[in-house]
């Protein structure tokens, strides 16, 4: 578990990052034990993903019970935040970063945390005062581009990568978690 002070730091360098200030990288720590302690990000959005289902619903079947629906939503949340990054480890020495992997993955998930932070804010703001559909997708979109070009620069300053192999990063990062949504709730539609 992360103390107050390393979540204050992941928090910060994130902030940093989503300035596109590189010296945001030098929050997080390069070792195995700071990237499995910056998981604590998902205990963070936690409370966000469950406004996300309070907004938008997940689909389980008529009369499932509640704490089935929560185990499953728990156990899917938690898939859903170590995918990329086991995936992205079994590519990283392909992609010649294995050795900045660590550091990337600590500065990931804190930066999560921002990401979320603007996706479920933009909702909210948009459940209350009601926003018609042309604002909703001109600021969605807006919101997506930006969140894109933060992973992008994250992961170029992270792993040390060019442009291009960052940017194929970011698509990997967006493929799994597109698959791993079909995946899950092509399970709830099956039960």
């Amino acid at each position: 578990m992360a103390s107050m002070a390393e979540v204050h730091r992941g928090l910060y360098g994130a902030a940093l990052l989503a300035k596109f200030d590189r010296d945001g990288m030098n929050a997080f720590g390069h070792e195995g034990v700071d990237a499995w302690r910056s998981f604590f990000a998902a205990v963070i959005v936690a409370p966000m993903y469950l406004v996300w289902v309070a907004i938008y619903g997940q689909p389980h079947p008529e009369g499932t019970p509640f704490i089935s629906a929560l185990l499953f939503e728990s156990l899917s949340y938690t898939i859903g935040w170590l995918i990329f990054p086991l995936v992205l480890w079994h590519l990283s020495p392909s992609l010649g970063c294995r050795d900045r992997f660590f550091h990337f993955l600590a500065a990931y998930n804190w930066v999560a945390v921002l990401q979320n932070g603007l996706f479920i804010g933009m909702d909210l703001l948009f459940a209350l005062v009601g926003a018609p559909d042309g604002a909703r997708g001109f600021l969605g979109l807006a919101v997506l581009i930006y969140v894109l070009l933060y992973g992008w620069f994250v992961a170029k300053e992270g792993l040390g990568l060019a442009a291009g192999p960052a940017a194929t990063v970011v698509a990997l990062d967006m493929i799994t978690s597109m698959f791993w949504e079909l995946i899950s709730d092509g399970m709830i539609i099956a039960r």
